[in-house]
């Protein structure tokens, strides 16, 4: 094995059972919840039934691998799609399963897949973003990286996360004010009840007396040169969930995320737009890859004889 056995390794099972038991059942779609809980299940069968892999050390990239790119039953090839959500889900599996110290290692880690897209920036999917949320806790004490991700998912770019202030926070109705920029308007972002409570512990590790003025994620210093890190810290997450090597994935996939999931609910285009900040349709459309130039409208009623 390329990595080294823990003292306290579980078996697949008991990895699981404690991963899927701390699944918060509000941050996604029940539908969403499902799906992952049931691939996590069809991988945890397809690692014992076919491998006799019982503990979760023993999961090796090959096996990982094999289950991504299992054929279906017709022996048809899976598409890039669900290879990403496979791979995705394995990797959120046993992303948790460290947080929860129950694995030490990530078979996915070298596992590269074609592209989900065209795009030079597309949405990411329910199950990469639950992905993300796990990354961003890379540390028990880590607050800024997590609350830039809750900014994040509230349709806030880099640029608008770094200026973020406490006075913009309206945590009693879940929502933040993002002041806009070059090329988006000022408007308010609804926190994930994920992204609350993310934002909530921020606010309580920032030290007191706190100015309403003091921003949230502020800049930080790397080397010679200051960067924003809210640019940083979307970008870091991405990197640690092994999604930095899409090369359709920004760290403006995560509001891509927000827009394309309210047009998939019956959000009008136009609501999306404005949810976005975007000054027009055409680049509301076109940022969530939704081609409506494909939409089908009803028949005109026919006029009179």
């Amino acid at each position: 094995m390329s990595h080294l056995r823990s003292e306290h390794s579980a078996s697949l099972e008991k990895v699981f059972v404690q991963v899927t038991a701390a699944m918060n059942e509000g941050a996604f779609s029940a539908e969403s919840t499902a799906r992952l809980r049931d691939l996590m299940r069809h991988f945890v069968t397809f690692a014992r039934t076919g491998f006799a892999v019982e503990d979760a050390e023993d999961v090796t990239p090959a096996i990982a691998d094999g289950f991504v790119r299992a054929r279906a039953r017709d022996g048809s090839l899976p598409a890039v799609a669900t290879m990403h959500l496979r791979r995705a889900t394995v990797r959120l599996l046993f992303a948790e399963g460290r947080r929860l110290g129950l694995a030490t290692h990530d078979p996915t880690m070298d596992l590269r897949l074609p592209p989900r897209s065209s795009l030079r920036t597309r949405a990411l999917s329910d199950e990469e973003v639950a992905l993300c949320r796990s990354f961003s806790m890379h540390t028990s004490s880590e607050t800024r990286q997590p609350a830039a991700w809750a900014f994040a998912e509230a349709t806030a770019r880099s640029a608008e996360i770094a200026r973020v202030r406490v006075q913009d926070l309206d945590l009693e109705r879940s929502r933040v004010w993002i002041a806009g920029g070059s090329k988006t308007e000022a408007r308010w972002g609804e926190l994930s009840p994920w992204g609350l409570a993310r934002v909530d512990h921020r606010l309580r590790s920032l030290r007191r007396p706190r100015p309403d003025e003091r921003l949230v994620c502020p800049q930080t210093r790397e080397g010679a040169v200051a960067t924003s890190s809210a640019s940083v810290a979307i970008a870091s997450t991405l990197r640690r969930a092994g999604l930095h090597c899409e090369p359709d994935v920004r760290p403006a996939s995560v509001a891509a995320w927000v827009g394309a999931k309210a047009l998939s609910e019956g959000t009008r285009i136009d609501e999306v737009a404005r949810m976005l900040g975007v000054r027009s349709l055409d680049r509301a459309a076109a940022f969530i890859g939704y081609d409506w130039t494909r939409v089908e409208f009803p028949d005109a009623p026919e006029g009179p004889p």
